[in-house]
Formats: structure tokens, sequence, C-alpha cells
């Protein structure tokens, strides 16, 4: 039985993406075509409504639930789209799919308009302009009290047609769920691809997507454009099933609402939004105290429901999923050994750095001076130097997280200094850091494969129709990740959730996420730090393996046993100057290192002491 039951969970995790869409359009046709048969027209405007609901939640959980971004502007974009639809109807434009269309596209102009001086900033400012975008829409409907009606709103006397025909209500709950299922199409294959790769980067990490080759502003308001659209949408919707639009359906309270749903459905995930929605229409919103006290209710709803289902009600389903399922060694259907030989043959193409008068003062502190240093491909380049030596500053130098005051970066024949990091990054410089970032809700394999999303690969549009070319870019990546999982022998955690991985597997999938991306340059901060001795053998062993495959790999680590006994060159820093640069054996005898860093002790047994940590 037990045998059973964890057969029945791996087919419908391993299915959730193959298949998922068939199980999602046998769904959505049985809403469609069953309910005007057997539920009456309560019924049906009940499930309408959760329909609207469900199009606005998912909107909100492409900026929020997977970018991290917390917004409240979708309320304004649904009222745009609402009173877009009622003033075409006002006018005699009875065409419902014309209203469609107007409604999404003024939902994105808003979104665009109201997002980018928010993004631009910081999280805090984006929510800041998007409470303030919900507070003016009752200002803006009195502007233009002759167009929308004012504080008193306006009507939608017309029944919707499509290309000529009146829909009826039945047509009109067949049009309003096909809308939202196939927006839930849509969002679903977004969520399946890169782009929701680059979301759930981007939340753990600005800095992280930034080092993976992503434009932090791109993404984001890729993401809050793309939320907008579906608010758009409902806000056509509602404004037909309604009959009739005004600023009290447009609150701050809805904003809270909406919250919630999105909080307690599963914010990230893609069905999470029905959930929420479903709870939301059926739970508070039928409750009799909800117009007087909705702020109060949707807030209790949020912070009671919200706290005890951290992840949301799909969140727990999910994880459900997980534990039926168990763990594959081979998602692939390709053997460990097969996917290691093939990575280590020409995913690792190293080039020479070249570092030239690298110089760099922050206020009245050199942290750098005149550095000058390379590193070659096939070698372990190390830096080493007490705390405060500058080694992290150059580091974030060469990758551009920090301007340098003046000095040269080449990485074989190309310069990259003075580019953006996103833009060194997808020039082949792949970077870890001190404290291991893994974004939540990702497979070790996706954290892996993740680390190619700055090269090249299928658009959205590709990914939304999985057209040929996004199959053959998912497959080399898919390829990409699971062999360089192999290559580090980590094959067996391909399907594990890699935040629940301990400390020492987390900085090796760091090190191999690095390594997916056909790194030309790898460097690696600290990755030893907190390691035990059978860490530090297998994390040495893999660094090894990285620049025998062809690396280029520089190391900062204060661990000297594990430097010295690892690295091909060194060079040691003090006060943000090279003071020593060669063999570990000649650095261990220079007398400047051994007076500044080593000492006479750690000069002797460099085997076994830690320095400078």
């Amino acid at each position: 039985m037990a045998n059973l039951v964890t057969t029945i969970g791996t087919a419908l995790q391993s299915g959730h993406r193959r298949y998922g869409w068939a199980a999602a359009a046998l769904v959505g046709a049985l809403l469609i075509v069953l309910p005007p048969a057997v539920l009456g027209i309560y019924g049906q405007r009940q499930l309408i409504v959760i329909a609207v609901y469900t199009l606005i939640v998912s909107g909100l959980n492409i900026s929020f639930g997977y970018g991290g971004e917390l917004a409240l502007g979708q309320v304004a974009m649904f009222a745009a789209g609402a009173y877009v639809s009622a003033v075409l109807a006002d006018h005699g434009h009875k065409d419902i799919l014309l209203a469609l269309v107007a409604s999404v596209v003024a939902a994105g102009v808003i979104g665009v308009v109201s997002g980018v001086p928010g993004l631009r900033l910081s999280h805090w400012s984006l929510a800041l302009t998007s409470f303030f975008v919900v507070l003016l829409v009752p200002k803006v409907l009195s502007l233009f009290k002759e167009q929308t009606g004012g504080l008193l709103g306006m009507s939608t006397t017309f029944e919707p047609t499509i290309f000529g025909r009146t829909l009826g209500f039945t047509g009109f709950f067949c049009f309003a769920l096909g809308v939202t299922v196939v927006w839930m199409a849509i969002f679903r294959n977004l969520i399946l691809s890169r782009f929701g790769d680059e979301l759930r980067v981007l939340r753990e990490s600005p800095l992280l997507a930034s080092s993976l080759g992503l434009s932090v502003f791109r993404v984001r308001i890729s993401a809050y454009l793309l939320g907008s659209l579906p608010a758009g949408a409902a806000g056509c919707l509602i404004a037909y099933l309604n009959g009739f639009v005004s600023p009290d359906g447009f609150r701050f309270d809805l904003a809270v609402a909406l919250l919630a749903a999105a909080v307690v459905g599963g914010s990230d995930s893609i069905y999470g939004a029905i959930i929420g929605s479903a709870l939301l229409v059926l739970g508070p919103l039928q409750a009799s105290g909800a117009a007087t006290y909705s702020v109060l209710v949707y807030g209790l709803f949020l912070l009671v429901i919200g706290v005890v289902f951290s992840g949301g009600i799909a969140g727990l389903l999910r994880l459900g999923l997980r534990r039926l399922a168990g763990s594959t060694s081979t998602p692939l259907g390709v053997s460990a050994e097969a996917a290691a030989a093939d990575f280590s043959e020409h995913s690792i193409p190293g080039e020479r750095l070249e570092v030239r008068g690298v110089t760099k003062s922050f206020g009245g502190v050199r942290a750098l001076n005149d550095v000058t240093l390379s590193a070659a491909p096939g070698q372990v380049t190390a830096l080493i130097g007490a705390n405060g030596a500058g080694k992290t500053t150059l580091l974030n130098a060469i990758s551009g997280f920090v301007a340098m005051d003046q000095g040269e970066v080449q990485l074989g024949q190309e310069r990259l200094d003075g580019r953006p990091p996103y833009r060194i990054a997808r020039s082949g410089v792949r970077r870890t850091y001190q404290t291991p970032l893994i974004p939540q809700s990702m497979t070790a394999l996706e954290v892996v494969t993740s680390g190619r999303l700055g090269s090249a690969g299928a658009g959205k549009l590709a990914a939304i129709l999985r057209l040929p070319s996004f199959w053959r870019a998912r497959r080399a990546d898919l390829d990409a990740g699971y062999g360089a999982l192999a290559f580090a022998g980590q094959a067996t955690i391909a399907t594990t959730d890699a935040r629940s991985l301990p400390l020492g597997t987390r900085r090796l999938l760091e090190v191999v996420r690095a390594m997916a991306g056909e790194p030309r340059l790898i460097l690696l901060d600290e990755p030893a730090a907190g390691l035990d001795e059978e860490g530090l053998e297998e994390l040495g062993r893999l660094i090894r393996r990285a620049s025998d495959a062809g690396g280029t790999v520089i190391l900062v680590e204060h661990n000297i046993g594990f430097v010295l006994g690892l690295a091909d060159h060194v060079h040691v820093l003090e006060l943000g100057r090279v003071i020593a640069s060669g063999t570990p054996d000649h650095v261990r005898a220079h007398p400047d290192v051994i007076a500044s860093y080593l000492g006479r002790r750690g000069a002797a047994g460099a085997d076994t002491e830690t320095v400078g940590s």
C-alpha cells in the first residue's frame, strides 16, 4: 500500500509540469460547461465572481508571490478595466471583446505609469506608490465626472455582444470563465519557464539576480506589467456582471482582501489564486459585517490564516505531493555518469583574467590601491589577506557591483570595467557569496539551472505558446543543470527542496550553479565558511575538478590550510595592496606575508591554521 501511495505521488508530481496543462484544461472545460446545466443564476454568479478575483489575485501573485514585490495597485487597474468597459458601453460599443482588449490595455498603461517610479527605487517605494494610486481612484473619477459619473458611478445598460450576437447570461458566464481559463494557462506557462525562475531568484535577492545576468529593473517591470493585465480583464467582466460601476467598488479594503486571498491560497502557487479567491468569495465576502468592518475582517483573515499556513493552502498541498513522491535520482532519464561526462567536455570555457591598476576608495579609506594581478584558465587562483584587506571588494569590482575609481578588468579579449553587473554576468562571470543565496520553493536542479538565466533562451511568447524553441531551450537548461550536479557528485539531490539541504551542500550547490552557466570566470567568496573536514574535502575536490575542466577560478578564503593545499597561484592583499604573489610555497615563505598575515606559526603550520577569520 505504501508503495502504491508513493507511486501515485510521484506520478502526480512528475506530471505537474508535463501534463498539468491537460488536467487544468479538462477542469476548466468542465467548469464552463457543467454549471449552466446544474446551477442556478446565483451559483453561476458566484463562480463568475470567483473567476474575477482569480484574475486579479493571480496577477498579484506574479509580482508579490513570485517576484517578492509588495504592490497593491491591482485595485486601480481593476477599476481602469471596469470604467473603460462602462464608458465604451455608454457610447454604444457593446462588443465585449473590444471592451476586454481596451480594458487590458488601460490596465497595462496604468501598471507601467505607476510601477516605473517605485520599481526604480525599492520594494517599499513600490508599495507606497501603488498604495497612493489606489487612494487616488475616487479623486480621478471625480475629475472626469461627466464621463464616469463621479462618486455616483455609472450604469452599463447594454447586454454584451460578441461579433454582433447577444451573449445572454449563460453566454456571458461561459465567456467569463473562458477568459479566466485562458489566462490561467498563460500564467502557468510563464511560471513554469525561465521567467518563473527569474522571479524566484529576484525574490531571494536582487544581488543574486544581477550576478546571474538578469536586469533587475526589467524583470520587476515585466512582472508588474504582466500582473496588471488580468486585473484589467477582471474589471471588464465585473462591469458587465453588475451592470454598474462606482468608486465604492474599488476602495483600499479591496486591496487588503486581495492580499489576504493571495496569502491564504498560496502566493507562490499557480493555483493558489483560485483557492484564495474561492475562500474569499465564499467566506469573508459572505459575512454580514464585511461591508461595515471590511478592513478588520480581511485583516484578521490575512493574519490568522496567513500565519497558520505560511505557504498558503496550495503550499500544504504541494508539500504533501512531494512527501508522497519522495526523491528521484535521475529525473531526466539519463545516468549520472553520462551526464557528468558530457558536462565536463565543454561546459567550463575558462578565459584569462587581467586586473590592472584597480583603485577604489570609500570616503577617505582606500579599499583597493593599484591592484594588478591575473588568473589563468585551468588554475585555482587564491586571494588571501586579513579582514579588510580588500578581497571581497576586488571581487565586487571585477563583477561590477563596485564602481572602480580607476583601472581595467579584462577577460580574454573583452573589457569588463564600466559595465553594469548583469552585463558582466552575461559575459560569463559567475560568483558565489559569503552567505548562500538559495531561492525558496526551488529544487536543487532548479537552483542549478538558474545559473543559465543570463544566457540566450526562448522568449516569453515561446514559453506561453510552448513553441519548439521553448522545449529546445528547456532541454538544454535541464541537461546542463543535471550534468553540473552529476559532475559535482550531487545527482541524487536533484529533486530535493534546496532550502532543506545542509549548509555544506547548499554551499556546494552555489558553486555548481556558477559552473552550470558556461562560465569564463568563477569567483568564489569564502565558500568554505562553516564547513567541517568532510565538507572541505568535498568542496576542494569540486573546485579542483572545475579548474581541471578548464575553468578560471578565483578563490577568496580565510582557511589558509585549505587555500594553500588547493591553489595553484596565490595573491596576498594587505590594506588594498598586493604584497606578494606566487605559488603557495613561495607565499608561505615570503617575509612580508609572514610578518603581516601568516605569522611564524602560520608559516610553519599553514596546513592546519585558519587565519584572519
